[in-house]
């Protein structure tokens, strides 16, 4: 049986359940999400993971959408977050060194889940997420709760040139000075390497929207340095993935 651990700032309020998987996850197999959703008392029918290819793409999923990627396959554009006001809905999303992002907003009932890697971050998906829940459920970004899972940290997540590039699209010059530091390189490499802090910028991407700096959680956790989580750069493994995931409780 997987293990998990949960994101007490959403869960304490007894409006949603949301956590994610811990140790070395095989392949998910519709019998795995079935173990997985069983603990939480519902049904593999009832989750929805996304499809992930690194967009910027918000799913909006209602009650017809259950079981989406676990029992039907996926249908029109790939996603890497989706959202819903649906109770009894499980959202998910695979990680691997990527930076998941559960959201919850108490008020309007509202959940999402965001699957966001350099890609994603550079593309704005979190904080579009915030105003996708904005524009849907009528959210106000200061009262929605955001908690970051497990994600490859600053302190190894070694990056080229062209990931500067491309997040000068969405973030300001001085945003990226933050957010990118010069990595130490070999005397053979001549091509510049830095340090991106995934997390800083998905914290970005949430308070430029509205989201309150006091109501970002970050789990802490480095996928890189511990074996407790998987790690594509640690293991070159894709068949390991973290699975985070929230409900609305009914």
């Amino acid at each position: 049986m997987d293990q998990y651990r949960i994101f007490d700032k959403i869960c304490v309020t007894g409006i949603a359940t949301s956590g994610y998987t811990s140790g070395l996850c095989g392949v998910w197999t519709k019998e795995r999400f079935q173990t997985l959703a069983g603990l939480f008392n519902t049904d593999c029918r009832n989750m929805i993971v996304a499809d992930q290819k690194h967009t910027d793409s918000i799913f909006v999923a209602g009650k017809d959408d259950a079981g989406m990627g676990i029992i039907s396959p996926h249908t029109g554009e790939p996603f890497d977050a989706v959202i819903t006001s649906k109770p009894g809905l499980m959202l998910s999303v695979h990680t691997a060194d990527c930076v998941p992002i559960a959201m919850l907003d108490p008020v309007k009932k509202a959940i999402g889940i965001v699957h966001s890697g350099w890609v994603g971050s550079a593309k704005n998906i979190a904080g579009k997420t915030i105003r996708k829940m904005k524009e849907v459920f009528q959210s106000d970004p200061g009262d929605i709760i955001c908690c970051i899972g497990p994600y490859n940290h600053a302190c190894c997540y070694e990056v080229g040139e062209d990931v500067l590039d491309a997040f000068r699209d969405s973030f300001t010059q001085d945003e990226c000075s933050r957010l990118f530091k010069p990595a130490d390189i070999s005397e053979n490499t001549t091509a510049p390497k830095y340090m991106l802090d995934l997390g800083m910028a998905v914290s970005l991407s949430l308070t430029r929207e509205g989201v309150k700096s006091e109501s970002i959680f970050d789990s802490g956790h480095c996928t890189y340095h511990t074996t407790d989580f998987s790690s594509w750069r640690r293991t070159k493994d894709k068949k390991h993935q973290i699975l985070s995931f929230i409900m609305l409780n009914g």
